[in-house]
Formats: C-alpha cells, sequence, structure tokens
C-alpha cells in the first residue's frame, strides 16, 4: 500500500525511542500489504481495532502508543490520521482526528 505521512510515522519513532522499533514495524507492513478489506487488517495484526469502513486503531510496544490509520482500499493507500501516546489517544475523537491531513 501507498503510505501517506510515512515521515511524520518515522519521525514519532525517533522522538520517542521506545517506540522505534513498533513505528518502523508498522510501517514496513503497511507498505508491504495487499489488504482488500478490514478482514485482512485485523488478520496481519490481531491487536487492531477497527472503528469503521475506513479507520483502524493499531496498539504499538505493549499498548503505550497508538496509530490510527484510515485506509482507502481501491486506491491502495493507508492515509496515517494520529500518532501518540495512549493518554493523547484517549484524548481525541478517533473517528475525526486529522492530525496529518494531505488535503
Amino acid at each position: 500500500m501507498q503510505v501517506f505521512n510515512s515521515n511524520t510515522l518515522l519521525a514519532f519513532g525517533k522522538r520517542h525511542a521506545d517506540a522505534d522499533k513498533a513505528v518502523r514495524e508498522l510501517n514496513r507492513t503497511l507498505r508491504a500489504a495487499r489488504w482488500s478489506k478490514m478482514q485482512d487488517i485485523v488478520d496481519a495484526y490481531p491487536s487492531a481495532t477497527v472503528l469503521n469502513s475506513e479507520r483502524v486503531v493499531f496498539k504499538l510496544k505493549g499498548n503505550d502508543y497508538r496509530a490510527i490509520a484510515a485506509f482507502d482500499f481501491q486506491r491502495h493507500a493507508v492515509f496515517v490520521k494520529f500518532i501518540g501516546t495512549h493518554a493523547e489517544y484517549d484524548a481525541l475523537n478517533a473517528l475525526t482526528v486529522d492530525f496529518y491531513s494531505t488535503r
């Protein structure tokens, strides 16, 4: 899949060294993925939570960090909407957050 905001994702890992390995793994997995439906994501990431028909929450580093991504299966694209601590995640609306808009 084409990953939009991949640089932001990787920069977060550099700022949070304890999350770097998990962030890089997620980025590699997203880039290599050939997913065509939400179930493909859940099969690859059993700890992921599907929020709606396009958004998924990925729990990173034992749920210390969370990433929200929106998927466009037709375009084979994924848009990173948020990455942050569990506490930061709890303070936002996961269905509407768009910290890293490409629009």
